[in-house]
């Protein structure tokens, strides 16, 4: 049985969008490895340099906010949302009420970059698990992380403004606004 509903994540200056593995595999099978086992899917999208590098140096954070840059979109397999649940991590539910889930899962998969093979192409890993992958999409000061959940978001029927959601603040508060609460 599909799942109805999926997460926002809001953790330090990156949000994510948190779907059912389920339902990512069938149009992304190149993501079985990185989400072997895993129910869920924690997907986020950054500066191709400064997003899942090793050292996120202060100068690396400049560049990707004052020059446009190529971008990259991380994938993390996670097993329950109840182990993610920190302090330093706000998760909220968000219900498929509009039957629009598919349609995040279309906005992730389109932002996939994809070779002359037509597969999408890995750029780097971290220890953890996260694996990252080459993006459609140009990131600039103008067009964060923070702005691409809220489109994803926006995706799911939720009312938000992506063009002014430069701030991770701004995305919860618009989740809030929509009428939901972060799991404790």
């Amino acid at each position: 049985m599909l799942t109805s509903q999926f997460y926002f994540f809001r953790e330090g200056i990156h949000t994510h969008l948190v779907l059912p593995s389920e339902l990512l595999l069938p149009v992304l099978p190149e993501l079985a490895q990185p989400l072997q086992g895993a129910a869920w899917a924690r997907i986020g999208w950054g500066d191709y340099r400064y997003y899942g590098a090793p050292d996120q140096t202060l100068l690396l954070g400049l560049r990707a906010l004052l020059l446009p840059t190529s971008s990259v979109i991380a994938v993390l397999g996670i097993d329950s949302i109840e182990s993610q649940t920190s302090s330093t991590r706000s998760i909220y539910t968000i219900p498929d009420s509009h039957g629009l889930i598919e349609s995040v899962v279309e906005f992730v998969r389109r932002h996939f970059a994809v070779d002359r093979d037509n597969q999408i192409v890995q750029v780097r890993n971290k220890p953890c698990g996260e694996v990252f992958y080459r993006s459609r999409g140009v990131y600039m000061c103008i067009n964060t992380c923070n702005n691409w959940t809220s489109r994803g978001l926006k995706t799911a029927g939720l009312r938000c403004l992506p063009m002014i959601n430069f701030f991770p603040g701004q995305v919860e508060k618009s989740v809030r606004r929509n009428g939901f609460q972060p799991l404790l």
